[in-house]
This record gives structure tokens, C-alpha cells and sequence, in this order.
């Protein structure tokens, strides 16, 4: 994420429609955050090979269930902060919560997958706004620079209880869907499982 105003708007804050409308006829994607508009930065081949593995298990998984996967292209709009972004993948389980056909806000599950310009903010800012989702369940990031999968869940008492998985032998456990992945095949093919 680079964390800048882009240029057109800088310095100016921005209403959700001017956003919206923006960023229909934009060719990048951009995030929004209480009338500011930032720039969303690319991502590299390990970050691209981790994301295409766990969209096609997800998908194989959730086949024929109630819950469904997106890509990076689905946005996401949080009302309680303002907030529109991109997760890396969400998956959504019964109502979208679609504001329209480009928007929706009712995750049940987001995933992150780590890259060094987001790595801060996704732990970080990024989490603190996610959590105001009613819906979320379970929030994932997954490294790509090391095997390391961290999996926040909400409990009982709506708390954040952190889980980690450091091992390629693992599986990760996706309680609120109950399927789970094994970190095996979240990281084949990215040299990280031969290191």
C-alpha cells in the first residue's frame, strides 16, 4: 500500500461518489479512508503464486456450499469507518451485503497476503479497521517471505485470539467455514518450501 494521496486529489478531501466514480473509469485501484484516496501498490511473483494457490483450493473447498471466494477485485466497503479497500481474498457466506454490483460488506473471512510495503499496515491499521465488520470471523495473513501463517479469530467473548502456523506440514483451519488448507499447497511453488 503506498499511503500517499494520488495526485489528483491531494491535499483535497474527497466525497464517497466523486470516490466511486473515480475509481470506475480509473485503470488502478485505490483505497479510500475518510475523504482520502491512496494509491494501491502491485505485487510481486511469490505474493501472485500464494494468492492464485489459495483462491483455487478456496474455491475447490467452497464448491457447492454457501460460502464463496473472491479475488483482489472484489471491493469491500466497511460503512462503520468509511473505509473501501481490496482485500487480498474474501469470502463472503450467504448475503454480500452489496451496497451495488462493485461493492460489498459482509466478509466472513479475509485474507492478506503479506508484501514488505504492506506488511505494517495490513497487521496493523488495516486490522483495527477490519475489525469494526460485524460479520468477520477470521482474519489470515500469510507471509511470503518465510512458511508463516497467522490466523486472528474472533471467540466466544469477541475477542482476537491469534493462531500461528509455521510449518509446511500444517493445516490451516478455517473454523467458520470448517474446511482447512495445508501450508503445503499455500506455498508450492514458491521455493519457500525447499529453503
Amino acid at each position: 500500500m503506498v499511503r500517499e494521496p494520488i495526485p489528483e486529489y491531494a491535499n483535497k478531501q474527497v466525497s464517497i461518489e466523486e470516490y466511486l466514480a473515480f475509481e470506475r473509469s480509473s485503470q488502478e485501484k485505490h483505497e479510500y479512508y475518510k475523504g482520502e484516496v491512496f494509491a494501491m501498490s502491485g505485487a510481486g511473483r511469490r505474493h501472485n503464486i500464494i494468492f492464485t494457490n489459495l483462491l483455487t483450493s478456496l474455491g475447490n473447498l467452497l464448491k457447492g456450499k454457501s460460502c464463496f471466494p473472491f479475488g483482489s477485485d472484489m471491493r469491500l466497503h466497511i460503512p462503520q469507518n468509511t473505509l473501501f479497500t481490496y482485500p487480498d481474498i474474501s469470502i463472503y457466506c450467504g448475503d454480500l451485503g452489496n451496497l451495488d454490483e462493485d461493492n460489498a460488506t459482509n466478509p466472513t473471512v479475509i485474507i492478506e497476503i503479506l508484501s514488505p510495503s504492506t506488511r505494517d499496515y495490513d497487521r496493523g491499521g488495516k486490522f483495527k479497521l477490519y475489525r469494526e465488520i460485524p460479520t468477520l470471523q477470521e482474519y489470515i495473513l500469510v507471509d511470503t517471505d518465510a512458511i508463516l501463517v497467522e490466523v486472528f479469530r474472533i471467540n466466544q467473548t469477541n475477542h482476537w485470539e491469534l493462531e500461528e502456523y509455521k510449518s509446511a506440514e500444517q493445516l490451516l483451519q478455517f473454523t467458520s467455514l470448517s474446511i482447512a488448507i495445508a501450508l503445503n499447497d499455500i506455498y508450492h511453488g514458491t521455493k519457500l518450501l525447499n529453503s
